[in-house]
């Protein structure tokens, strides 16, 4: 009899420490990938709160001998009263008391947490239940691990648990490479620390009576076990440093985001309203903290169709058009600029665009929508675009804290970015001329960059098209024609919506990643108010379009192509085109004939052919054409019923002329069946021939069923002939069927639908 195999550290208290402490450091090694989605002292307190409780209820599991049901309670016990004021603490009552309304939103959480961590900007902090997924998971791991390693007769399985938190951590989380070397290293040496304790363990069982050999076996596998984990875990380590990022896939980066750019109007398609004389002096915004002289960005727009400028592609595929929750921070530290906090009051402003300067790090909203803002706050990184579900309205209020760019010395100095934005159509030829006028193709891409927005600044002038206003015709829209109407013009006439379009399409002609963006700049010193405290308030009027065009450093760069407000010059007349006609000399009239002559008397003309037709020709015509139309609707009704009929034709064919005689043999019967089901008999799909023949009546239809199944399943297969008797037979007992039917009830079995259905099913069960 072999000896009992008692848990590890049943004899004394502290081999049980040892276990439990090796266990919580591997567990605190796998909540490693986590941090780069949280970075928050929210999430360490969650994590050291899931793993101390889920290994408290493994420990006292173990010294009590719960069972498993106990346990799984004490899971849930714990994660109820624990979890909302770790997972949740913006719902516990001082930090430490669970709220009704907390717990609600812990429980939604376990459900519906796990997608929005993984479509939201990281990191997260400890935004709304975000905390919920490495809190219960840790919890459940913790348990699960501690519970076998101190009750299961395969302790070494204990790392499984913290393995699996860890690999759920990397896929939830975000691609970090600064974090894949240390990461497994410090799970490999806790894991490895675990495999040696139980190691150990096993060598000590030989000195309470256990056969050595299967102590030293157990030995042996434990520490071969070891040595695999510390080789997969080495290569995995190196695997994540050597691999490049862009070979890397997490969950996040294959979940979209609920925010859809191309369900909002561009922001450059109402241009022109805002300067309407009714709103041009409504005042949209407050805002405090902006650099000197610098505007506010309403949205970045990418995507251009020759039509509308709008942001993120047309097809939504675009980077640019996916936008993420940012909850908490995003990290800007690569990013060159200056570091500013503006905050924006919401006046008569109303749009889903939120206004802001530069790269955000971190927003916070204020007012009574506050909670509102935030949960349907969306960004996108790349183009420093950001909306709110809801929109802005007035009475809301938010501060923004930003890098904003620096200002390039000078613009002949760039050189282009290397950016892929979504395709645009090729430059017309017009402005092709123009920029190669301004701008010739010997130059540097900075130089010819310079020139064409001084040419802009030079030839261009400022016009909505407020007639009433006295200003000359000017016509909205930013379409190709329109921007070819731009150009050609004599003077130049347009502002910021074909300006800003125009010279973003010259700027990816020279070769740099260009944009539009459109926002507020207090470009006229009677436009925008600044206060002493540094306070400016845009209004409508002050709206305007520029572009951004990136820099070979990566840096996105602002340019204004709009040239200043100045008197407009009178339209130059159009240059007449003279049509010269070659000289010569006419010929001199012909001489008249007497034929002409004839021709010419109205009175000797020869009479005009009747072209009318006969009236009996006429009628004929006309009963051709209705009788044409006639047959034609009667065509149109009767064709469903003809291709019911020719479908049933086109049945039967196939199975009188099927390959082997089992299966003619078969299709008789099935045509037999399927007639019966047309003239209405109740023929079940899943029943047996005999069953089917029964339901006919007679003792003909048992006859063939009888023959058929013989056929069908004899060993030696039909005899030669059978086919064509069971055919016969069919054909013979389809004429019984209909003999004592009228035309009528023959015509509507004709047409019925009822074999069209299902038949496959029928064959199954026929030949069962």
């Amino acid at each position: 009899m072999s000896p009992v195999r008692r848990p590890m550290g049943a004899q004394r208290a502290w081999p049980t420490a040892i276990s439990v402490v090796l266990v919580m450091a591997m567990l605190a090694a796998a909540m490693i990938p986590w941090w780069p989605v949280y970075e928050s002292g929210a999430f360490i307190v969650a994590a050291a709160t899931a793993i101390i409780a889920g290994s408290t209820i493994g420990v006292l599991g173990a010294r009590l001998t719960w069972p498993a049901w106990t346990t799984v309670v004490a899971v849930f016990v714990a994660y109820l009263v624990l979890g909302v004021p770790a997972a949740v603490p913006g719902r516990a009552i001082g930090g430490v008391l669970p709220t009704p309304g907390g717990i609600i939103e812990l429980l939604a959480g376990a459900a519906l947490s796990w997608k929005q961590l993984v479509t939201i900007a990281v990191p997260v902090g400890s935004y709304q239940a975000l905390l919920v997924p490495p809190f219960l998971l840790g919890l459940v791991a913790a348990t699960t691990a501690v519970t076998i390693a101190l009750r299961s007769r395969h302790p070494s399985a204990a790392v499984v648990p913290p393995a699996l938190l860890l690999l759920a951590g990397i896929a939830l989380g975000v691609v970090h490479a600064e974090l894949g070397l240390e990461t497994g290293l410090v799970f490999l040496v806790t894991a490895v620390a675990w495999l040696v304790r139980v190691g150990i363990a096993r060598r000590r069982a030989i000195s309470t009576g256990r056969p050595v050999e299967a102590a030293l076996a157990d030995a042996r596998r434990v520490l071969g076990a070891s040595a695999l984990v510390a080789v997969a875990l080495v290569g995995a380590t190196a695997a994540s440093v050597t691999m490049p990022a862009a070979h890397r896939s997490v969950v996040r980066a294959e979940l979209q985001p609920p925010f859809e750019p191309r369900e909002h109007e561009s922001p450059l398609a109402g241009f022109r309203s805002a300067f309407d004389p009714e709103v041009a002096e409504r005042p949209m915004l407050t805002v405090s903290g902006l650099p000197a002289g610098s505007g506010i960005r309403i949205a970045t727009l990418d995507t251009y169709d020759g039509i509308v400028y709008s942001v993120g592609g047309s097809d939504g595929t675009a980077e640019s058009g996916r936008f993420t929750r940012v909850p908490y921070r995003l990290d800007q530290s690569g990013t060159l600029g200056t570091d500013v906090d503006v905050h924006v009051s919401v006046l008569a402003y109303s749009d889903v665009w939120v206004p802001g300067i530069g790269r955000l790090e971190r927003i916070t909203f204020d007012g009574p929508r506050a909670e509102l803002l935030a949960d349907g706050f969306f960004y996108n990184d790349l183009t420093g675009t950001a909306a709110v579900q809801s929109g802005l309205a007035t009475g809301d209020a938010y501060t923004a804290s930003s890098v904003a760019p620096l200002a390039p010395d000078r613009l002949s100095e760039l050189r282009p970015g290397t950016s892929v934005l979504p395709p645009a159509p090729d430059l017309p030829d017009q402005l092709s001329r123009l920029l190669d006028q301004w701008a010739p193709a010997s130059e540097d891409p900075g130089q010819r960059l310079q020139a064409l927005i001084e040419g802009f600044h030079r030839e261009g002038y400022v016009s909505h098209g407020l007639v009433d206003e006295g200003e000359p015709a000017s016509r909205s829209g930013h379409a190709l024609d329109r921007l070819v109407e731009l150009v050609d013009a004599k003077p130049m006439l347009g502002d910021g919506e074909q300006y800003a379009v125009a010279a973003a399409l010259m700027a990816r002609s020279i070769g740099f990643p260009a944009r539009v963006v459109v926002g507020y700049l207090p470009d006229r010193a009677d436009s925008a108010e600044e206060s002493a405290d540094g306070t400016t308030v845009f209004v409508s009027g002050e709206l305007q379009a520029w572009i951004e065009v990136q820099a070979d450093d990566g840096q996105w760069v602002s340019v204004d192509p709009n040239p200043e407000p100045r008197p407009i010059p009178e339209k130059e007349p159009d240059q007449p085109t003279v049509v010269s006609r070659p000289q010569s000399a006419l010929p001199p009239p012909a001489e008249r004939t007497p034929v002409d002559d004839l021709d010419a008397d109205p009175d000797l003309a020869l009479d005009d052919r009747d072209d009318g037709t006969a009236p009996w020709v006429a009628v004929l015509l006309a009963v051709l054409t209705a009788t044409g139309l006639a047959l034609l609707g009667l065509t149109v009704v009767v064709s469903p019923f003809l291709a019911i009929v020719v479908a049933k034709l086109r049945r039967r064919r196939l199975r009188r002329l099927a390959p082997t005689a089992v299966e003619r043999i078969e299709g008789g019967w099935q045509e037999f069946a399927d007639t019966a089901a047309d003239y209405g008999y109740p023929i079940r799909p899943n029943a047996t021939r005999a069953e089917q023949a029964a339901t006919v009546g007679g003792l003909a239809p048992l006859v063939l069923a009888s023959v058929v199944d013989r056929a069908a399943f004899a060993p030696d297969g039909p005899a030669e002939g059978d086919d064509r008797l069971v055919w016969d037979s069919v054909d013979e007992l389809a004429e019984r069927l209909s003999a004592p039917r009228t035309r009528r009830e023959r015509l509507r079995a004709a047409i019925s639908l009822a074999s069209l259905g299902g038949y496959a099913v029928s064959r199954r069960g026929a030949r069962s």
